[in-house]
């Protein structure tokens, strides 16, 4: 596994991150065996969505913050965020690229993959628009 100083093979987006650490998940087989061998890295605020996923789950599959924060460091050593000049850049965009309301976090998540010239791995179908209007590389897993 990575760590943090080094460059993750790709970075993922809560929609994949889930499935990976989630053994209950209807896609956790077929991620883990198409992303074997990856160092991967969490994209941005993909990182804050899935803390929150995985701390509310319901018993008995819900864990402790501090559990969670463990799993996802382990996980994910080569997470990568948003510059503070690329969330001025993509804030002022927003409008000309057409993203609003819920897509807005998915344009954080696609933003900081592009900001860091990442490929960004996703089970989500409905976010592809979204991360086609950013700009950023991404690839849609099979369901």
């Amino acid at each position: 596994m990575a760590t943090s100083a080094e460059v993750p093979d790709r970075l993922v987006d809560t929609s994949v991150a889930v499935a990976l650490v989630t053994a209950d998940h209807p896609f956790h087989t077929a991620t883990i065996e198409r992303l074997d061998g990856m160092a991967l890295g969490l994209s941005g605020h993909a990182a804050f969505e899935t803390f929150s996923i995985l701390t509310r789950m319901p018993p008995p599959n819900r864990r402790s913050p501090h559990v969670i924060s463990t799993l996802l460091a382990t996980n994910f050593p080569g997470s990568r965020f948003l510059s503070s000049e690329a969330t001025t850049v993509l804030f002022a965009g927003l409008p000309e690229l057409g993203i609003s309301g819920g897509s807005v976090y998915d344009a954080l998540v696609a933003a900081a993959a592009k900001d860091h010239g990442l490929t960004l791995l996703t089970r989500d179908g409905r976010a592809s628009s979204t991360y086609q209007r950013v700009g950023v590389t991404f690839e849609l897993l099979g369901t």
